[in-house]
């Protein structure tokens, strides 16, 4: 029997509205996703009064609510009232609701997914690949997931385009002074360690550094978590993930500039050898900081790694991260904060998160908070004085390393919970598809 295909109509405005989909007697846009002899009907009317960020996530996120809807079939997009653009946001968001973690089930669901056909399907599968890689690696617990085996799943997954090496004992402890002392009170077998991957081409005028926060569990320290509070910690190495997976896209992308990764890879956990409130350490840079919290690590490790990012000479330092619950009660859990010494970089940045619908919003390096950092007894502290403006303290103490190269700092959640559009909850991929746009249309 020939595949029946079923047609998708989608509509952003009444004009665009087909004489058979006016004679339905539904009302819009509170219905908007239905079925009529056998053709699937859209609408997205509200769409007018969004931003052109809102518009293209929302695209994103109609394409995983079509999966839902469909369920099982073969489907075609017959009528799309936009530009070709948005169209593949659809695409992606239809495709990664392929995606289950199931690695610890002992009974896996078979699952006949529905298809929807399109013709951009292998730079689509390449987004999904690193995607699902993302969600993998935050979803495995610490217990079988220490900063060892994170540097040995990034090694094989960016495969042989990037030489790898780690750094770690003696070595990590003189040369990466703050990344040995925040990862100094786990057990042996999550030793911190420093993964360095370069990706270099022959004829390369431009150099790109991209660096990972990848604390694998973070208890706090002496500063612990309450039990809510550490529930998600798992997630820590949330920017690692997604820095690995941008590297990912980025080659697969053929992309013409030097990449190198480094992944500042740590537990933060209790013994009599985790750091103390009060203590005082060199840095990589020369400068002592003082520990005004223990739970505050994610910037001491970046902090070393910016510091070394800085001898390769980049054209662009780029760290991502999940470091402040201050920019989670900002902005939420969709939408990562991003922080630039450079305003036409931000500019741009900015211009590729709208275009591919992949949010990033960007928070001010307010250097009148510099004075929050201040220690009476070292060059100053890890964490800001006062009970507000956190996000942007813990951007200041990172800019303090970065000098004059250009430079992003990205503070996300790196996690999804059931919406509207989905119930997946786990691990996510945020800001790298923007990353990704902005990097490929000014670097190559």
């Amino acid at each position: 029997m020939k595949n029946i295909k079923t047609a998708i109509l989608i509509f952003f405005n009444d004009k665009q509205i087909k004489d058979e989909a006016k004679l339905l007697s539904y009302k819009f846009p509170d219905r908007y996703i239905f079925k009529k002899e056998n053709k699937i009907f859209v609408f997205l009317n509200h769409a007018h009064r969004l931003s052109l960020l809102q518009k293209n996530f929302l695209v994103f996120n109609i394409g995983k609510k079509l999966f839902n809807f469909c369920k099982h079939g073969t489907f075609y997009i017959d009528f799309f009232g936009d530009e070709k653009k948005t169209l593949q946001n659809l695409y992606l968001g239809w495709s990664i609701m392929e995606y289950r973690f199931e690695k610890f089930k002992k009974f896996k669901k078979s699952v006949d997914f529905p298809k929807l056909d399109f013709r951009e399907k292998n730079e689509i599968n390449k987004q999904k690949k690193s995607i699902f890689f993302v969600r993998d690696l935050i979803n495995i617990p610490a217990n079988i997931l220490g900063p060892s085996e994170l540097f040995f799943l990034a090694k094989k997954f960016l495969g042989s385009d990037f030489s790898a090496k780690k750094i770690s004992g003696k070595k990590l402890e003189k040369d990466f002074p703050m990344i040995n002392l925040v990862g100094r009170g786990s057990e042996v077998s999550k030793k911190p360690m420093l993964g360095e991957f370069k990706y270099e081409r022959n004829k390369s005028k431009k150099k790109i550094v991209i660096i990972g926060k990848g604390v694998t569990f973070d208890t706090g320290g002496l500063n612990l978590k309450t039990g809510n509070g550490m529930i998600l910690m798992k997630k820590d190495m949330g920017g690692a993930a997604n820095s690995i997976g941008l590297a990912k896209m980025l080659i697969e992308s053929n992309c013409k500039f030097d990449i190198v990764l480094l992944l500042a890879l740590v537990e933060n956990s209790l013994s009599a050898k985790s750091m103390r409130p009060s203590d005082i350490f060199k840095s990589k840079s020369g400068d002592f900081v003082e520990i005004g919290d223990t739970d505050a690590e994610g910037r001491l490790i970046l902090a070393d790694s910016i510091t070394y990012s800085l001898t390769f000479k980049p054209d662009l330092v780029i760290d991502l991260a999940t470091l402040t619950g201050s920019s989670r009660v900002a902005l939420g859990i969709d939408i990562p904060s991003y922080f630039s010494n450079n305003e036409l970089i931000a500019k741009k940045l900015s211009e590729s998160s709208k275009l591919v619908g992949d949010p990033l919003w960007q928070l001010p390096l307010w250097y009148d908070y510099e004075n929050q950092l201040e220690s009476k007894h070292a060059d100053f502290k890890n964490i800001g004085n006062g009970a507000y403006g956190g996000a942007i303290t813990a951007a200041l103490f990172l800019n303090k390393f970065v000098k004059d190269i250009p430079w992003i700092h990205i503070d996300m959640m790196a996690w999804s919970k059931a919406n509207h559009y989905s119930s997946y909850e786990g691990g996510e991929a945020m800001g790298i598809r923007a990353l990704l746009h902005f990097l490929l249309k000014n670097y190559n």
